[in-house]
Parts: structure tokens; C-alpha cells; sequence
């Protein structure tokens, strides 16, 4: 009955955390308001609330993991406690760059989700330097390692369903062609990284620091290539 539970837990979160903000979008629609056409600054502004007010309910659920798992790696001993999770994002890192050079060849483009994340910097830089760095390394961290690994025991078991959901629901928002599932492979990687880095630790700040800085770096190079572009 627990794992039942915590199934449903992670169903429903999961949902919270993909619908939440297209919910009142698709009342707009069904009563002729189209959303799309509102000046971006409601836009973004309207999109950046419903950020916040999903982070304060997932968050809240998980408040005690959040206030124990801080006072043991935030502490005298933090990088030793960065130690593990560094070197497992690392080798997820690599297999990500490489398998990502391998997938620019064969396909001659880049990922969907990617080219759709570079889209909305241009239109709001602001907006997701916080979905990007902020945001999603805490709630993705909860909700693909926290919620998945209150599921089951089982190392390999909970790792591949961590990191391969994870991968999956970063492709499947932007597939328009079977080879795009190709795109599993980097996504996965660092999502297998982490799930074994949390499952090594047993501390959820284990993998939201090294998501913080993954997601970070990643959003500083796109700028940076922006800029050069």
C-alpha cells in the first residue's frame, strides 16, 4: 500500500509540475482568450507566479527532507560532501557532450527541447535564468530522485527509472520525429548521474547543487553563444 501511495505521489506531482501552468492556459482558450497574444511582460510575469506557487507546494511537501538534508551537506564538510556528486555529474557530463557531438551528426541539428529553451531566452532572458538555474534544479531533483526513490529500494531499478524518465519527459515535449528519441541518451545520462549520485548520498542537495551548477553552466554558454551568434 506505501509504494502504491508513493506511486501516486509521484504521478501527482509530476503532473503538478508539467500542467500547473497550462491548466488556466487552456480554460483561456476554451472561452476564445488566447494567452499567446498578451504583452510578454504579463506573460512572463503570469508564467514566473505559477513557477513560484508550484515550488512553494512541492517544496512544502517535502520540508522536512529539505531542512535535515541541508544542515548535513551545507556545513564544515561541504566539499567533501561535494566530492561524490561532483565526480558522477563529471562522467554524466561526458557521456552527455559526447553522445550529444555523435546525435549533432546524425541528425545535423540539435535537440528539440534545446532549441526551445534558446527560443524563450531571447524573448525572456530574465524569466528563465530562474526556470533554468533556479526552478528546475529543485523541483526536477524532488520530483525525478526524491519522489521515484521513496518508490523502490532497488539501486539499478530506481537509477534507470530516475534518469530515464527524466531523459524521456526532456524529449517528448519537442519530438516531431522518431530519431529524436536518440536524444534520450544525453538527457538520460545526467539524469542516471544523479539518480545514482542521490542514491550514493541519500541527500537531495547531493544533486540539486551539481543540477544548480549543470544548469547554470549550461545557461552562461548559451548566452555566451547567443552573444557570438
Amino acid at each position: 500500500m506505501k509504494t502504491i501511495n508513493n506511486i501516486l505521489k509521484f504521478i501527482a506531482l509530476l503532473l503538478l509540475y508539467i500542467l500547473f501552468a497550462n491548466i488556466p492556459i487552456i480554460f483561456l482558450s476554451m472561452i476564445g482568450i488566447d494567452y499567446t497574444n498578451w504583452p510578454p511582460l504579463i506573460k512572463y510575469s503570469y508564467m514566473f507566479i505559477c513557477n513560484i506557487v508550484t515550488m512553494i507546494i512541492i517544496m512544502g511537501i517535502y520540508y522536512k527532507t529539505l531542512k535535515n538534508d541541508f544542515k548535513n551537506f551545507y556545513n564544515k564538510d561541504f566539499l567533501n560532501n561535494l566530492e561524490t556528486p561532483f565526480k558522477y555529474w563529471l562522467l554524466g557530463f561526458i557521456v552527455m557532450i559526447i553522445s550529444n557531438l555523435i546525435l549533432g551528426i546524425i541528425t545535423k541539428g540539435i535537440a528539440g527541447n534545446e532549441e526551445a529553451v534558446r527560443d524563450l531566452m531571447k524573448q525572456a532572458p530574465i524569466y528563465m535564468a530562474f526556470d533554468i538555474c533556479i526552478y528546475a534544479p529543485i523541483l526536477e531533483e524532488l520530483i525525478f530522485r526524491k519522489s521515484i526513490r521513496d518508490i523502490t529500494n532497488k539501486k539499478w531499478l530506481y537509477v534507470l527509472l530516475s534518469g530515464l524518465i527524466f531523459g524521456f519527459l526532456h524529449v517528448i515535449g519537442t519530438l516531431s520525429d522518431p530519431i529524436d528519441l536518440l536524444y534520450l541518451i544525453p538527457y538520460s545520462s545526467v539524469g542516471l548521474a544523479f539518480a545514482y549520485t542521490y542514491y550514493k548520498t541519500n541527500n537531495i542537495y547531493s544533486t540539486i547543487t551539481m543540477h544548480f551548477l549543470h544548469n547554470t553552466m549550461s545557461f552562461i554558454l548559451l548566452i555566451l553563444a547567443g552573444t557570438a551568434g
